[in-house]
């Protein structure tokens, strides 16, 4: 893939198509393109477009990025720099070949008249493969601010690798950008993100000066307190009661809980 420098701004490359450019034209209605039809549109462009600095920052940029924001220079694989690891011991990566991407879009962003202009650069190559590759290869910053959204409530990523999908389709129409969202991508962008929230939980004293004084508290008002862990499963945690309500347990062998799952600890 390459890329072209603007007078103003970097010009970012695309990846994929099967249009044959033509005779660029200027298009001045896309006022009702749904998102995945935007994404279609600048994926094959071949005419001139121009878009209004903000409406292509708030609504066309975030569904493309991930085909436009890649530059053209080389990129040194992360293995080359493991000169001392044994190749038996490395990960399995998959290469593409040189020479693939030929297309190249030229984006520039005008500051003087605000507004961003979208062309197909000096009528080059077709593309060599589909949008739905690239999106499986990298997801847009849609897609990963919605991921992003949903992990810090810390859901499981099978219940938002769902919600997302749902919700993409239904209310954005991106339906074919998260058709192949899989679990393991959620999964990996959940760690990124719940990883450097809890970072601050780890020997952190007033988290155990608040556990501390809660479970005092507890104890004065007449609660049983335990403290429980599960190592196979590394939970642990704290259950309390009323003695009444462990009573009624042993009586009946179930207790109901009402709102038991709402979340009030706010270093969860």
């Amino acid at each position: 893939m390459s890329a072209v420098s603007s007078a103003i701004t970097p010009v970012v490359p695309s990846v994929s198509s099967v249009v044959t450019a033509s005779v660029p034209s200027v298009v001045t209605s896309i006022s009702n393109l749904k998102p995945d039809e935007k994404r279609s549109f600048l994926f094959d462009i071949n005419c001139s477009l121009e878009i209004p600095m903000e409406d292509f920052d708030n609504n066309w940029w975030p569904l493309v990025s991930e085909y436009l924001d890649t530059m053209g220079f080389h990129r040194e694989s992360s293995t080359r720099q493991k000169e001392n690891v044994p190749n038996e011991k490395r990960r399995i990566t998959k290469i593409r070949p040189s020479g693939l991407y030929l297309a190249k879009i030229k984006v520039s962003w005008i500051v003087s008249s605000k507004v961003v202009q979208v062309e197909r650069y000096n009528n080059s190559s077709n593309h060599t493969h589909s949008l739905i590759e690239v999106d499986r290869i990298k997801r847009s910053k849609t897609v990963r601010s919605l991921v992003e959204k949903e992990a810090v409530k810390n859901y499981s990523p099978p219940a938002i690798t769902a919600a997302i999908k749902e919700y993409a389709t239904v209310k954005l129409d991106l339906g074919k950008c998260v058709r192949k969202l899989k679990c393991k991508e959620v999964t990996n962008i959940k760690y990124k993100v719940r990883g450097p929230m809890e970072v601050h939980l780890i020997g952190n004293s007033n988290l155990k000066l608040d556990i501390s004084e809660s479970v005092s508290y507890l104890m004065e008002q007449g609660y049983q307190v335990e403290n429980y862990r599960v190592p196979q499963r590394s939970t642990k945690g704290i259950v309390f009661a009323y003695p009444e309500q462990l009573k009624k347990l042993e009586r009946h062998g179930w207790l109901t809980l009402i709102d038991s799952t709402h979340k009030t600890n706010r270093y969860d």
